[in-house]
């Protein structure tokens, strides 16, 4: 990945964060975190992942986020130089599911080891 790459991620990172957090749109104000932004090599896509609230209705805020495209691309258009504005597509943070499994995991494995230790 280019240096010209990682620029532009960080740059649509902020600009879309913030705009996400001025909408008025209750299934995201407030519930949404912009935790990456991965854009396509010649720019004309961009995926920006989110994680949500504990909690939170998925679906929902997949709707808002879908809803509020549009204008957060405007934002987008806006704020930067690129010659061509990213299509913007929001999709939920991978990430963020494998380390509440794990954290999940581990604390199984913390509750077990403790019951046995009670049972000796």
């Amino acid at each position: 990945m280019s240096e010209r790459t990682r620029k532009i991620e960080s740059q649509l990172k902020e600009i879309v964060g913030e705009e996400l957090a001025s909408l008025s749109d209750p299934r995201i104000n407030g519930l949404v975190t912009v935790t990456a932004v991965r854009v396509s090599p010649d720019i004309g896509n961009a995926t920006v992942f989110y994680s949500l609230l504990a909690g939170e209705d998925a679906e929902e805020a997949q709707q808002g986020l879908d809803s509020a495209a549009g204008r957060v691309q405007g934002a987008v258009g806006r704020q930067t130089r690129l010659r061509r504005t990213p299509r913007l597509r929001f999709e939920p943070d991978p990430v963020v599911d494998k380390v509440g499994r794990i954290d999940a995991a581990l604390r199984d494995i913390r509750e077990t080891g403790a019951d046995a230790d009670k049972d000796q």
